[in-house]
C-alpha cells in the first residue's frame, strides 16, 4: 500500500534498534571514560569489555558495522541519531573534532583494538593535539578489524555561485552534500552540490568496502526518506539529482548497495522510500537490483507490465500519467512485500499479476474523499462483493495484515451483511490462533484491532499472546500484549504458572510482572523459587508477588532486606513505612543500618524506620550511628554530619526523645555547632517521613516488559 504524505505533513523518522542504541551508548561511555581516567584505572577495562560484548551480539547477523559522523549526529545503518541526545551528540562532536568521517568495525574486533581506538579518540583535539584526521598517513591509526576514515561527511552550509557568503541549505541538500563528500572522499568542504554523474563515478570506482558502502547507503536511506514527503522547487531538483545518481550507478554497484549487507529490513525500507520519492525509471532500476541481490526473478510478463506502466507514467497525458504513476508504485510496493521465498513459484507470480490487473487505476482516478487502495484492498473488497474466496484472497489478507491493515479488514467486515459467507470465513481466518500469532509477530496491529480479535477468540487468544510476550523483540509489542493479557483477568494466571519453567530470565520476569498485576493469584503458584533466583531482575519481580501473600509477608520482607540488590532492599523498606514488626528489627539493623558497604541512602532510610521500634537493639543502633567514641571527659562525642547520622538523629528525636540515653545525644547535638545536626535533633515526630524512599523507588524503576 502506498503511503502518500499530504503537503506539510511531517514524516515519522525511523529509530535505532535496541541493540544498536545500546552499542552506541557503551561506545560513548567508553570514550568518555578514556578521556577522564588515566591509563590503568580500574574503570577502563569494563568499558572495553562492554563494547566487545555488544559487538559480538551485533555480529551474530552482520559482517561489519560502520558509523558515519556529522557535526552532532551519528549515522548507523542508515539511521541518524537525535542531535539533542547529550551522550551521542558528545561522541559525534568528539569524532567530528578529530575530522573523522566514519568509524568501521568488522567481525573479530578484539579488546586490544577497541582499547587502542578509545585511547586515540579520547585524545583532545581542541587543546593543542593534532586531530586524527590530519595526521600524516604513516601516523594515522590502523587496525585489522577497526578502521577510521578521514572524510567529513556532512557540510551543512555552502557558498552561492556568485557570492562568498555562507547560506543555509535545506536538509535534503545537506544530505546530498554529505553523500557527495563521503563518496568522493574529499577533505575540503564542498562549495556547491556536485552533479550526480560525478558522485556516481566516484562510487562506481570505489572497491567493495563494507564501511564505505554502509555510509553511502546511510545517506541514500535518509535522502529517500526525506524526499518522499516533501514538495517544492528545491525538493524536485534534489529528487532529479538522486534519481540521476541511481541511473548512473553501474549494475554491480547498485546491487551491492541495495543488498545492505544482508539486512532485509533496511533493504525493504529503502526500496519502499525510493518507490515513493524517485522517478519511475530509477524505481525500476532499484527494483531490478534488489531482485538480483535477493536472488529473485521477476517474470518477463510482470517486467513488461511494470515497464508499460512506467512508460505511461513518464510519457502519458493528463490523468493517464498520474494514474499510471500511482499504479506502478502500488504494485512495486506489493511486489516488495511479497518477496518471502528464495524461489517464488509461478502461482506466486499469478497472484501478483492478478493483483495488478485489479489494482491498476488506469481508467479511473479515485475521488478526493476516497482512501487510496492497493491491490490487496481491492481484492478483499471484491471477494466480499461476489462472495468468493481462494488462495489469492488468502494471500491478500496476509499482505494486509503484514501492512498493519487489520483494523481496515475488521471495519470492512462490520459493514458487510451478517449473511455473507466470505465475511464469516475471513473472521475465522483472523481469529485462528496460528494466524493471530503471526499477525502479532509482525507488530503491525493497533490496539483496537487487537482487542476486537481477542474478544472474538476468548480464551483461545491467551496462548498466542503469551507466545508473543516471550518471543517478540519489540518492547512496544510486548507492552501491547501485556496490557491485553491483563484485561483477560484470572483466566491468564494458570497459563502463566505453566510457563514459569522457562530458562530465560527476561521471560520469567515478564510473567511475574503479569502475575503481580492480576486480580488474584493462582492457588498452585509457589513464589519461593523466584525469590531465590540467581538473577536479581527476576527476584525484583518476584518480591511484589510474594508481598501479596499475607501469611509469609513478614518473612519475605526480612529476607529481602538481606538481598545483595539494593533495589530489592528499597522495595522491602517501602513495606515497613508506618509499621515495623519487632521480628524484622534484627535483620534491619544487622543487614542494612550498620552495614557500611550499603549505600548511604539505604542506610539512612533504614535508620529512619527504627523510630517505630521500641527494641533496645534499635536504640543501640541509632546511638552507634550518632556517636563517635568518647571525649577526654568521658562523654559521648557526636558523629560528623552525614546522611546516615542525620537520619539516625531524626529517628531518635521522633521516636526516642523520652529515653535518657538518647536525650543526652540529642541535647549535645542541639547545643552543638553543626547546623545540620542541630536541626536533626530538634525535629518532631510529625516532621520525619519516608517520602524520600518513594521518590527513590520511582527514580530507580526499571520496569518489566
Amino acid at each position: 500500500m502506498t503511503s502518500e504524505a499530504s503537503p506539510g505533513k511531517k514524516q515519522k523518522r525511523a529509530v535505532l534498534s535496541r541493540d544498536l542504541s545500546e552499542f552506541l551508548m557503551e561506545f560513548s561511555i567508553g570514550v568518555h571514560r578514556y578521556a577522564m581516567y588515566p591509563p590503568g584505572h580500574p574503570s577502563l577495562a569494563p568499558a572495553v569489555e562492554n563494547i566487545v560484548g555488544r559487538l559480538s551480539t551485533l555480529f551474530i547477523d552482520r559482517r561489519g558495522l560502520a558509523i558515519g559522523v556529522a557535526q552532532d549526529q551519528l549515522v548507523i545503518e542508515g539511521i541518524a541519531t537525535d542531535s539533542r541526545h547529550p551522550v551521542l551528540s558528545d561522541l559525534a562532536s568528539r569524532l567530528h573534532d578529530h575530522q573523522l568521517g566514519a568509524v568501521g568495525f568488522n567481525k573479530g574486533a578484539t579488546a586490544v583494538e577497541i582499547q587502542a581506538l578509545l585511547t586515540a579518540i579520547a585524545a583532545e583535539s581542541q587543546r593543542g593535539g593534532t586531530p586524527l584526521g590530519l595526521l600524516p598517513p604513516e601516523e594515522f591509526p590502523s587496525w585489522t578489524h577497526v578502521r577510521l576514515y578521514r572524510v567529513g561527511y556532512e557540510q551543512l552550509e555552502m557558498r552561492t555561485e556568485d557570492s562568498e557568503d555562507l547560506v543555509e541549505v535545506d536538509r535534503a541538500t545537506a544530505l546530498w552534500l554529505g553523500l557527495a563528500q563521503a563518496a568522493m572522499m574529499l577533505e575540503d568542504p564542498l562549495q556547491k552540490p556536485p552533479e550526480a554523474q560525478t558522485v556516481a563515478e566516484s562510487i562506481n570506482r570505489h572497491g567493495r568496502d563494507d564501511a564505505y558502502d554502509r555510509v553511502i547507503v546511510g545517506y541514500m536511506l535518509q535522502l529517500a526518506e526525506e524526499l518522499k514527503g516533501s514538495e517544492g522547487r528545491e525538493t524536485e531538483r534534489m529528487r532529479r539529482r538522486v534519481s540521476e545518481l541511481v541511473k548512473e550507478l553501474d549494475d554491480e554497484t547498485l546491487e551491492r548497495l541495495v543488498t545492505f549487507g544482508g539486512n532485509r529490513r533496511q533493504r525493504d525500507r529503502f526500496l519502499l522510500d525510493a518507490n515513493q520519492s524517485l522517478a519511475v525509471d530509477s524505481v525500476m532500476r532499484v527494483l531490478q537490483a534488489a531482485a538480483s541481490s535477493n536472488k529473485q526473478t521477476i517474470s518477463h510478463s510482470m517486467t513488461r507490465l511494470l515497464k508499460k506502466l512506467a512508460t505511461h507514467a513518464e510519457q502519458g497525458q493528463g490523468d493517464m500519467r498520474s494514474q499510471a504513476d500511482t499504479a506502478l508504485r502500488d504494485n512495486v510496493e506489493a511486489l516488495i512485500g511479497g518477496w518471502d521465498l528464495d524461489d517464488p513459484n509461478p502461482d506466486g507470480y499469478t497472484t501478483l499479476l492478478d493483483r495488478m490487473s485489479e489494482a491498476s487505476p488506469i481508467f479511473r482516478q479515485p475521488a478526493d474523499d476516497e482512501k487510496p487502495l492497493s491491490g490487496p484492498h481491492r481484492l478483499v473488497q471484491m471477494a466480499l462483493e461476489v462472495e468468493a474466496f481462494g488462495p489469492t484472497i488468502g494471500q491478500a489478507l496476509s499482505d494486509l495484515m503484514t501492512m498493519g491493515e487489520t483494523s481496515w479488514i475488521l471495519d470492512l467486515l462490520t459493514a458487510t451483511g451478517p449473511d455473507n459467507q466470505v465475511a464469516a470465513r475471513i473472521r475465522g481466518e483472523l481469529a485462528s490462533p496460528a494466524r493471530f500469532r503471526n499477525i502479532l509477530g509482525h507488530g503491525r496491529m493497533d490496539d483496537r484491532a487487537l482487542r476486537t480479535l481477542v474478544e472474538d477468540m476468548g480464551e483461545a487468544a491467551i496462548e498466542p499472546l503469551l507466545d508473543v510476550l516471550a518471543e517478540s523483540e519489540s518492547r512496544a509489542v510486548r507492552r501491547q500484549v501485556f496490557d491485553v493479557l491483563l484485561a483477560l483477568g484470572p483466566r491468564v494466571g494458570e497459563r502463566v504458572v505453566a510457563r514459569l519453567g522457562d530458562s530465560r530470565w527476561f521471560v520469567i520476569r515478564n510473567l511475574l510482572a503479569l502475575m503481580t498485576r492480576l486480580p488474584e493469584l493462582p492457588t498452585n503458584f509457589d513464589v519461593q523459587p523466584f525469590l531465590d533466583h540467581a538473577d536479581h531482575r527476576v527476584r525484583r519481580e518476584a518480591l511484589p508477588v510474594a508481598m501479596r501473600l499475607p501469611n509469609t509477608r513478614i518473612r519475605t520482607v526480612a529476607s529481602a532486606l538481606g538481598d545483595s540488590d539494593e533495589r530489592i532492599v528499597r522495595v522491602a523498606l517501602s513495606q515497613l513505612r508506618g509499621q515495623l514488626p519487632e521480628a524484622v528489627v534484627p535483620t534491619l539493623v544487622n543487614r542494612v543500618v550498620v552495614v557500611e558497604t550499603r549505600s548511604d541512602e539505604i542506610r539512612a532510610l533504614g535508620a529512619r524506620l527504627l523510630r517505630y521500634s521500641r527494641s533496645p537493639l534499635a536504640l543501640k543502633a541509632l546511638l552507634h550511628l550518632t556517636t563517635a567514641g568518647k571525649n577526654i571527659l568521658g562523654r559521648s562525642r557526636l558523629a560528623a554530619a552525614s546522611p546516615v547520622s542525620i537520619a539516625a538523629l531524626q529517628a531518635l528525636a521522633a521516636g526516642w526523645s523520652h529515653d535518657a540515653t538518647a536525650r543526652v545525644v540529642l541535647d549535645a547535638a542541639a547545643k552543638g555547632k553543626d547546623p545540620e545536626l542541630r536541626a536533626a535533633a530538634q525535629v518532631g515526630a510529625d516532621v520525619v517521613d519516608d517520602a524520600g524512599l518513594e521518590h527513590l523507588l520511582d527514580a530507580d524503576e526499571d520496569g518489566a516488559v
